[in-house]
């Protein structure tokens, strides 16, 4: 059973102040047995119109206590009708008056069950709407809630799928740029089996980089690219792991090199390589 849609249906409302039929008020009770959320809201509806009583209390006038006590005691004496208001007051018949057609004659006590009856049922009604009116409230703005949370993961993932998309673009247009050298950097004996590649443009100074097996660095480590200019090591930057391995980043721009190498530095990188820490290198062919 969902939970949520049940409180919200109004049934909970309804229970409490006894307008269910009994085959329903007993599927609620068993409900409350079951599951403590429904039991929670029977109990905090209860309170909720406990609270609207006690805020729409009226009190009574003073004296209006000792008025009705002397009313009732001498209820069936002349003094007795004579304490009662005018508008309350039994009606004097003329026996000899000719009757002016049907007259209901209601006693003034079912009166006063009337109107507290039908004070009682409009009290409920209210708020039962009241209670139907807030759960309304909270599950629409519950939904818009959603519904904004949709949209905004919507608009991340297509903002992911774009900046991927540029990512492929400007690869495919490397590789089809023939003024674009492809350097492959290989592992040295101690790193054997590790690569990654350089994509380097002598003519407009650009640099890639492609991380590709490089193994992932401490937390405060960081790989670094170097140039080899000539006899040189001149600082290319640092760059990325994890789902960055497989896409090219951008390095520092390079007028001229002859070799490429990697070293695993410091997080931020090192003003010179540490040459016992050199993971891959190679040669610029022409």
């Amino acid at each position: 059973m969902d939970v949520q849609r049940y409180i919200s249906s109004g049934i909970i409302e309804s229970y409490v102040v006894g307008l269910l039929p009994t085959q329903e008020a007993r599927e609620v009770e068993q409900a409350i047995g079951l599951y403590p959320e429904v039991k929670a809201a029977v109990e905090a509806c209860r309170q909720d119109m406990e609270r609207y009583v006690q805020l729409h209390a009226i009190t009574p006038p003073k004296g209006i206590r000792k008025r009705l006590m002397e009313v009732i005691e001498n209820e069936d004496s002349p003094e007795g009708e004579t304490l009662l208001p005018e508008e309350l007051r039994d009606p004097v018949l003329e026996e000899d008056a000719p009757s002016a057609g049907f007259k209901l004659s209601i006693p003034r006590e079912r009166i006063w069950q009337y109107a507290l009856v039908l004070a009682v049922v409009l009290l409920i009604i209210s708020l039962v709407m009241n209670v139907r009116y807030a759960n309304r409230h909270k599950a629409l703005k519950q939904q818009h809630e959603e519904l904004i949370s949709t949209h905004n993961k919507a608009t991340a993932d297509h903002q992911s799928l774009q900046s991927k998309l540029q990512h492929t673009e400007q690869e495919l247009l490397l590789l089809k740029d023939p003024a674009f050298k492809w350097i492959r950097l290989s592992g040295n004996s101690k790193h054997a089996g590790q690569f990654a590649t350089i994509c380097w443009n002598p003519q407009s100074k650009e640099v890639y980089l492609l991380a590709q097996s490089l193994p992932e660095p401490a937390a405060d480590q960081q790989y670094q690219l170097w140039a080899m200019v000539n006899g040189k090591p001149v600082d290319a930057g640092v760059f990325e792991m994890g789902p960055q391995r497989t896409a090219l980043q951008k390095m520092k721009d390079l007028a001229a090199a002859q070799v490429f190498f990697i070293t695993l530095e410091k997080k931020g990188g090192n003003a010179s390589p540490t040459p016992d820490q050199l993971f891959v290198s190679g040669k610029v062919n022409g």
